[in-house]
């Protein structure tokens, strides 16, 4: 009758490197999918800000208070959500990019901007300036018959960005 052996060395290190091989793959998956995540959590509150502004507009527009669509633009889109998100920091007068934690929104007092930074931005283009933030400001549609009074208010990106 033969022994019972164990493992060989060479055996076990093949395993080990074998198991970190695929931890490994597994960690970066997991990564791409959690910074999907942040990504479709940001989208979902900007598509919620954009609601909020669009009803106030309909609602301004339907009550023949054009004149009020300036006034609009100006404020904090926050303030239009029944329920602001966990991760808002709140109105900030004009924070530095960096001094600005990842994962956080924020309105801009000085800008007038609406922004996100970028907590994990993995796979986020951050352009020239190589900032992992995107923002939205409000802005005014101009009427056709006379151009100067405005006939809408929407939020829209300050500048596109690519994210995967």
């Amino acid at each position: 009758m033969r022994a019972a052996r164990g493992f060989s060395l060479i055996e076990l290190i093949l395993t080990l490197a074998l198991v970190a091989v695929l931890a490994g793959a597994l960690l970066e998956r997991m990564v791409y999918y959690q910074e999907l995540a942040e990504r479709a959590a940001m989208e979902q509150v900007a598509a919620d800000l954009r609601s909020s502004v669009n009803l106030r507009a309909a609602e301004l527009v339907l009550e023949n208070r054009f004149a009020e669509l300036d006034a609009l633009v100006l404020k904090n889109p926050f303030e239009l959500l029944v329920q602001k998100p966990q991760n808002y920091l709140g109105v900030l007068d004009g924070p530095s990019p960096e001094g600005v934690p990842g994962g956080k929104w924020y309105f801009d007092k000085k800008s007038k901007e609406v922004v996100y930074s970028i907590d994990l931005g993995r796979y986020f283009d951050a352009g020239p300036q190589g900032l992992k933030r995107v923002a939205w400001h409000m802005v005014t549609v101009p009427g056709l018959a006379p151009p100067t009074i405005p006939q809408w208010a929407r939020l829209e990106l300050v500048r596109p960005y690519r994210w995967f």
